[in-house]
């Protein structure tokens, strides 16, 4: 089955002002020796994906053909939060391709073990194509934060794959501390895979209205995220867990860790 893959790179990167800016959003700055967060999510999935889109607001289009001129760009006539986006790419990708399995990635997310990182998209790229179930991917967490949602995982259904109970929203710390030691949570990263199929007949079923999202209707579509309007109702969601050095650098902390900035 045909792999794809959509990069959502339509964010503003509000968290990293003034080094983000509004013309110059976090996924476009080159921060790791010239290369941006773009480029280096870009670089990681072609290697899985023959298909590769990037979503973005139709302003930043100049700034995605700059950084990944090999890229096919899906444009947001507006900004409308993750889940008309996925939705308006994901039924894009599907007239195009046909029943593919797509995988849903952020651009402006670091990883420091990029070849474990293939290993777990790899396997859920193939888990999705054999099964009529939506993959998402959490991370191993490494300290009890409340700047994170977290996935709350239920039992092994395959190899390295686990049924999920819930999506909890961002928790107050002592909460954290508790998901910690629990040791069945992981953080929610917004990376998703499943197959173009099951994804349409699962948004049809929790968020109609998303569901009937074109490029004409996007402006009128509510601001949603994936996780309110799907993740959190959908009944077939598994997860798989990763543990890859992953950051969402949502901070100068953040990029100081990862060696984007001097300490």
């Amino acid at each position: 089955m045909k792999r794809a893959a959509v990069i959502l790179a339509g964010g503003a990167g509000t968290r990293l002002r003034p080094l983000s800016s509004d013309e110059n959003p976090k996924q476009f700055l080159r921060l790791f020796g010239g290369r941006s967060l773009i480029q280096m999510t870009y670089a990681r999935v072609a290697r899985l994906a023959s298909n590769v889109y990037v979503s973005t607001n139709e302003r930043y289009a100049p700034l995605v053909r700059e950084h990944v001129p090999g890229a096919a760009i899906i444009a947001e006539p507006a900004r409308r939060n993750t889940a008309p986006a996925i939705a308006l790419s994901c039924f894009a990708i599907e007239r195009e391709l046909g029943d593919c399995v797509i995988a849903v990635l952020p651009s402006d997310h670091y990883i420091g073990d990029e070849p474990e990182f293939a290993r777990v998209l790899d396997r859920a790229y193939q888990f999705a194509a054999a099964h009529d179930e939506l993959v998402t991917i959490g991370i191993a967490p490494t300290e009890p934060t409340s700047e994170y949602g977290y996935l709350q995982l239920a039992g092994e259904i395959d190899a390295g794959v686990i049924r999920l109970q819930r999506v909890v929203e961002k928790p107050p710390r002592e909460i954290a501390e508790q998901f910690l030691r629990a040791g069945n949570y992981a953080w929610n990263a917004g990376m998703f895979v499943w197959r173009a199929s099951v994804f349409r007949r699962a948004l049809e079923a929790a968020a109609p209205e998303i569901a009937r999202v074109t490029s004409e209707t996007y402006e009128s579509m509510p601001s949603i995220s994936i996780d309110y309007a799907l993740m959190e109702k959908a009944p077939n969601v598994v997860a798989l867990r990763g543990d890859f050095g992953w950051s969402d650098v949502g901070s100068f902390e953040a990029l100081r860790r990862v060696g984007a900035l001097p300490e």
